[in-house]
């Protein structure tokens, strides 16, 4: 026995192989029952092939199985419509059985030809072939125009669906051609095709059709299905190749960029946005980053802004490569749309402006109110200076021409004149700084002008703003200062001494009017400046630290807004690009980390470099 026997062998063993699975599937639909249908066609096909063989020597038995194999052989090119249909996601109807009538006729034109001598004129020896009847070529004339639709429309949905490159349309198309080109060889009478043949060519197109069932899922989904689903994804994608030519898009990358002229498949992505595309992405940008994210072999991501006319919409894109043999093929651009996003963030920075405002307004009012104390002592050192100096003035000018008043006389009058104007010299630089410490701080707190500052400047604001506070309220102040105050912090001051002066105030207030001690911490740790605040009071209620700096929330009352920790948090997050969090446990107070990131290899105005 030659090859093609075994090879017929095989071709049974893959059938029964193929049918077991296929029955055991769960869920089946009837892409599912028509392939089964195929199966068995192709198992009685292949059987009767395989008998026709092993009855060699018996020309009767011969015929018997000859004429078995039409039942399969003929309902084949019919099925493969079938299938084409049940893979598209469509039902096959009730008018499509009628495509069945021709090879029913074929099995009792086969069966009765002894009669009438329609299908085969004479049947050949063993080893010769038939000779064919008219009514033969008419069966292999419908058999292939309905090979050909099959083949056509399956092509035609696995390329629609999944694309050209697909694995799944490329399997479809060529197992469908190789069962095909030995069958029309085998009836044309081309030398070395035999009956075999065509069994031989089903026995790859199984092969195939087993690959694209256990590792590419071909009866998983049905394309349509896929198409639907794709098309209803709210994000748009297209897919191209390296030299820019479109393979795929979906109905929403489509209704995005309806402004793009030309949208097909097979057409350069490049050459359309050169004609037509209108975001802030060029077409060459383009190309280079779908060429760095297949040269990557990772995905690369984009923001760009559209302007469609009506209004501008903002996209997120996501330059991902596909891998397929060790290479890139291709690359999958997905549009995000942000425009809400955009909006919205748009929006609450807007209504944060308002928030810091408000909370900027609160914290300078409640600075004024420390602002009377603070230059009462200073102002009224001053005035009594002042009359110091008036009587000494006046104690001099009638000591002139005293004869009992002597030079070491004058010298102390213009000592104790010198030693008051040193003190009221000392008040008046106080009262200077603290009026520029206040009018620093009432600055717009909108503006977003990076600049930096040093750790000690920012320790001294913290200091005189919260000197009346911590008097008031009969806490002491105490800083542990482990760092360099030359330290450079890249941010605003006054946002800063802010966030600070709140905690301090939510420290102070902790004693609820008892007094004890606020303790400032300041450490530098690696890159970054970690301040702490701590007290030891009453902490913070279990039932709020959960919200404490995403909501509103405060524990005061009417007298508080619940602003301050809530914007405090904002500030250090958007403005500074560092960290806040707390530690607090009822009755034993609570500690506020602020971390910062530094300024490094940075230089002081006075020319020292901090490391």
């Amino acid at each position: 026995m030659g090859i093609g026997f075994y090879a017929i062998c095989v071709t049974f063993l893959m059938l029964i192989v193929m049918l077991v699975y296929t029955i055991l599937l769960q869920n089946k639909r009837q892409l599912h029952y028509v392939f089964i249908l195929v199966i068995v066609e192709l198992f009685i096909w292949s059987a009767s092939v395989l008998a026709r063989g092993l009855s060699a020597g018996n020309q009767p038995m011969v015929i018997f199985w000859e004429n078995i194999t039409y039942i399969g052989a003929g309902m084949v090119p019919v099925s493969l419509v079938f299938l084409a249909r049940a893979y598209s996601g469509k039902h096959v109807t009730k008018p499509y059985l009628l495509l069945c009538i021709v090879p029913l006729v074929t099995q009792v034109m086969a069966w009765t030809n002894d009669y009438h001598h329609l299908f085969y004129l004479e049947y050949g020896k063993v080893g010769e072939p038939n000779i064919f009847g008219s009514y033969f070529y008419f069966h292999a004339a419908y058999s292939y125009i309905c090979l050909t639709v099959g083949f056509i429309y399956m092509c035609y949905v696995a390329i629609k669906s999944r694309g050209l490159f697909s694995i799944q349309a490329l399997l479809i198309i060529i197992g469908t051609i190789i069962p095909t080109v030995p069958n029309i060889c085998y009836t044309l009478g081309v030398p070395d095709f035999d009956v075999y043949s065509t069994p031989i060519g089903f026995t790859f197109m199984l092969l195939l059709y087993l690959l694209a069932m256990f590792r590419f899922n071909l009866l998983k989904v049905s394309p349509i299905a896929l198409q639907t689903v794709i098309n209803r994804i709210s994000d748009g994608f297209i897919v191209v190749d390296t030299d820019m030519n479109i393979i795929e898009f979906n109905k929403t990358y489509v209704d995005n960029f309806h402004y793009i002229t030309g949208l097909q498949r097979g057409e350069n992505f490049y050459t359309l946005l050169k004609s037509s595309d209108r975001s802030n992405l060029s077409a060459e940008q383009y190309r280079e980053l779908i060429l760095s994210a297949a040269e990557a072999e990772s995905t690369l991501v984009k923001d760009i802004e559209v302007d469609t006319g009506d209004s501008k919409q903002y996209y997120t894109v996501e330059f991902t490569p596909i891998i397929q043999w060790d290479r890139c093929t291709a690359v999958i651009l997905l549009f995000k749309n942000i425009t809400q996003h955009i909006k919205d963030m748009l929006k609450i920075q807007e209504n944060q402006a308002i928030l810091l405002e408000r909370e900027r307004l609160a914290s300078l009012g409640q600075l004024i109110g420390g602002i009377a104390h603070n230059l009462k002592t200073p102002i009224m050192s001053v005035a009594g200076g002042i009359d110091q100096v008036e009587w000494l003035v006046d104690e001099y000018a009638a000591s002139i021409g005293d004869p009992e008043v002597t030079a070491e006389d004058h010298a102390e009058i213009a000592g104790e004149m010198k030693k008051w104007l040193g003190r009221m010299r000392l008040h008046m630089s106080y009262m200077s700084e603290v009026i520029s410490t206040v009018k620093d701080q009432a600055t717009t707190f909108a503006n977003t002008d990076l600049t930096w500052f040093t750790l000690d400047e920012m320790l001294k604001r913290v200091k005189i703003l919260m000197q009346h506070e911590i008097v008031k309220n009969k806490c002491r102040y105490r800083e542990e200062i482990q760092a360099d105050t030359r330290l450079r912090i890249s941010g605003d001051v006054n946002s800063m001494v802010q966030v600070i002066d709140n905690v301090v105030v939510n420290a102070i207030q902790a004693y609820e009017g008892k007094g004890g001690e606020v303790i400032l911490k300041v450490v530098r740790e690696g890159n970054t400046l970690l301040i702490t605040v701590c007290d030891f009071g009453k902490g913070i209620d279990e039932k709020i630290k959960d919200r404490l700096f995403k909501e509103m929330v405060t524990t005061k009352g009417k007298y508080g807004t619940g602003l301050g920790l809530y914007m405090s948090y904002s500030t250090i997050k958007g403005m500074f690009r560092g960290n806040m969090w707390f530690e607090s446990s009822p009755g034993q107070g609570t500690k506020f980390h602020i971390q910062v990131p530094l300024l490094l290899a940075e230089t002081t105005a006075e020319g020292d470099q901090i490391a």
